[in-house]
């Protein structure tokens, strides 16, 4: 950098949304680093949810060693924080299965590893990843477990195209050591 460089006006570098001295789970983007569960993780992907009325939620999917988890965001009231992995669809139980094939959607209380997980809410909404710009639709079907810490959603996407993932409710410190990408 020369003399006259420090008199520029430079324009060309992004401003950043966050305090880099104190980086929030909230500022989270595509590319940043963080720290989970004894592991540092990578966001792979960022994706957004419209729920109508101005509500959006975001997930990221992270990866650490081959390892993929799915972290949703949640800033209403108060900040949800879960954490998540895919499980199969045909890893429901069959009645579960059964049900969603006679009835079109999922039960009122589904059973997976010996948890009794409880409707809690049917959303429509939109789904987009972040990269792309086309909104798809999707209905989500979120389940929590007695004590309200562990958590099941099912989304289904078309009349036969349904995802499942299952994880819990964290709290904000156990996430740490947040790392912004830098171009």
């Amino acid at each position: 950098m020369g003399f006259f460089d420090l008199f520029k006006n430079n324009k060309d570098k992004e401003e950043t949304h966050y305090d880099p001295t104190n980086i929030k789970i909230t500022d989270l983007e595509k590319g940043y680093l963080l720290d989970y569960d004894l592991k540092t993780w990578s966001i792979i992907k960022m994706s957004e949810y419209d729920w109508g009325n101005n509500y959006f939620t975001r997930e990221f999917t992270i990866e650490s060693q081959r390892e993929k988890l799915f972290l949703h965001i949640e800033e209403d009231d108060d900040l949800t924080i879960t954490m998540s992995k895919e499980l199969k669809y045909r890893k429901l139980a069959p009645e579960v299965i059964t049900h969603i094939e006679n009835h079109g959607k999922p039960p009122k209380q589904i059973t997976h590893e010996n948890v009794i997980y409880y409707l809690s809410e049917e959303s429509p909404g939109y789904y987009r990843n972040v990269e792309a710009s086309d909104w798809e639709e999707l209905i989500s079907f979120s389940y929590l477990d007695e004590d309200e810490e562990k958590c099941l959603t099912i989304e289904q996407w078309d009349d036969n195209d349904f995802e499942v993932s299952y994880g819990k409710k964290i709290k904000n410190f156990e996430i740490s050591n947040i790392l912004p990408y830098s171009k």
